[in-house]
């Protein structure tokens, strides 16, 4: 449907509370939102509002939607895994503003367009990047424009016809202006940046206060439970090093000691990430930083001690399966298991941190290559190993193989946010169960993972936890079968 306004003069831009329905929660920067508000703000008042970050009740978000009394409210999704949560929170939204436009971006009308347009509280949903989706369909909301097939991934009903537009991605990055976190309500950049992510090394600084970016988006590769490719394209863009080191240096000057890149391919040009490296090392004495995740098989000596140099000491590498057959003709990931130890001694010698990451439990694996997986990570010289189970995510290729197969839940993806989580089984096939797979990912997490006095205490530091959370950890991961009870909580610690 469409909605005339005549003006739009206040702009709400805002996400749920995610712990509203005892789902895990995650007091982190609303990067995007902080984006979409440089991209509009001069065009009109723009508020960023975070119930989030502070626990706020329905009651006390309910209060400040009637108080603030925006034209247009801007609800970002940040994975299906919230799907039941960001409805809660759009209809929370139209009840104490019937008037208002409501928008909805992010990673759930990306993937689940169908599922996302039943929501009728909703009046128009964005695929795919919005930074210029979102000002041009403002601006033809204020003209009173019922046209819009020229806006990139829109999606909205005409009277009973969904009309749902092609999605294209932006170019040149460079062109998208750095996120605003000026204003966030009650809220500041260094509060986001002061908190300490117990239990997840990859978000946990050495330094505060820390920051978060993305450099690049798209994916070419096609590993069958990704949905990256859906979310930012198969064609890689980056940001230029320079454009890159002119935003890390405005964090710098505000006090902001590590930045975190959130970059599924920070290296995967390489020219421009030695630029951006060397750039560290001459510009901003002191910073540290760290990838969530490298790609394995673009580490060498060179890319490792000059990371190590400009002051990044961890890496997390996603190597998925411990059998080479797996790897190329089920999961179809381009890595040789044969070049990957001697990656990781390297790294270790050279004084890094180091996680691996596996999935097991997919359509066609035999039980004895879900056993390699285990024994190959078992031999790596690294600190921590995390075994995930294959959840099939909309839009992938795991996800039709599923379907196709019947091997999911009838009311999967009517209720996608229930069965949720790397931990959980869902996938049941002729060679294993999901308790299986449960099982056995718990107890060999459990073993390999803890196997000398030595690694518990590696992992309690890069954990940021005592020893006596650690053993605590351990046996709720082992007695919830890998579902770990004090999630809801962990992911709130503030800085100690």
């Amino acid at each position: 449907m469409t909605t005339k306004i005549k003006k739009i003069e206040k702009i709400l831009l805002t996400q749920p509370n995610y712990a509203w329905l005892s789902k895990r929660t995650w007091q982190f920067p609303p990067y995007t939102l902080c984006l979409l508000k440089a991209v509009i703000k001069d065009n009109a008042e723009t508020v960023v509002f975070d119930p989030n970050f502070k626990n706020l009740s329905e009651y006390e978000t309910k209060s400040f939607l009637q108080n603030t009394k925006p034209d247009l409210v801007g609800v970002s999704s940040i994975s299906t895994e919230y799907f039941n949560v960001t409805r809660h929170m759009i209809a929370l939204i139209r009840e104490c503003l019937p008037e208002a436009v409501i928008v909805m971006g992010g990673v759930i009308p990306t993937v689940m367009i169908e599922e996302a347009m039943k929501d009728r509280k909703v009046n128009y949903w964005i695929m795919g990047e919005g930074e210029r989706s979102f000002p041009l369909l403002i601006d033809k909301l204020r003209k009173g424009s019922k046209d819009f097939s020229d806006i990139s991934g829109l999606a909205y009903w005409q009277d009973s016809i969904p009309i749902v537009n092609k999605v294209a991605f932006i170019d040149d990055l460079d062109e998208v202006p750095f996120p605003d976190y000026s204003d966030i309500t009650g809220v500041t950049l260094h509060n986001y940046g002061n908190i300490k992510f117990k239990y997840a090394p990859g978000l946990l600084a050495r330094q505060y206060p820390s920051a978060v970016t993305i450099t690049s988006r798209g994916c070419p590769y096609k590993c069958i439970f990704c949905a990256g490719r859906t979310v930012s394209g198969t064609k890689m863009r980056f940001r230029s090093a320079e454009n890159v080191l002119e935003e890390v240096g405005m964090l710098y000057k505000e006090g902001i000691r590590e930045v975190i890149f959130l970059d599924d391919h920070f290296l995967a040009n390489r020219k421009r990430a030695l630029k951006i490296m060397n750039g560290f090392l001459k510009n901003y004495n002191g910073l540290t930083w760290k990838c969530v995740n490298v790609t394995a098989w673009l580490l060498d000596e060179e890319i490792l001690k000059l990371m190590y140099k400009s002051g990044c000491n961890f890496i997390t590498v996603s190597i998925e399966s411990g059998n080479q057959d797996v790897l190329t003709h089920i999961i179809k990931k381009p890595i040789r298991l044969d070049t990957i130890p001697a990656k990781l001694d390297l790294a270790k010698s050279i004084g890094f941190d180091v996680i691996a990451n596996f999935v097991i439990g997919f359509p066609g694996e035999t039980w004895e290559q879900i056993r390699d997986t285990f024994r190959y990570a078992e031999k790596l010289n690294v600190d921590i190993v995390n075994f995930h189970i294959a959840t099939p995510l909309p839009k992938t290729e795991l996800m039709d193989l599923c379907l196709r197969g019947k091997l999911l839940p009838n009311d999967y993806l009517e209720n996608i946010s229930n069965y949720s989580g790397y931990g959980k089984g869902l996938i049941a096939t002729k060679e294993f169960t999901p308790f299986e797979l449960e099982v056995l990912r718990s107890f060999e997490w459990d073993r390999i993972n803890f196997s000398s006095p030595e690694r518990k205490k590696s992992i309690a530091r890069m954990n940021g936890i005592t020893m006596k959370e650690l053993e605590d950890w351990r046996m709720n991961t082992r007695r919830n079968l890998g579902i770990n009870s004090m999630v809801k909580n962990i992911m709130t610690s503030s800085k100690e």
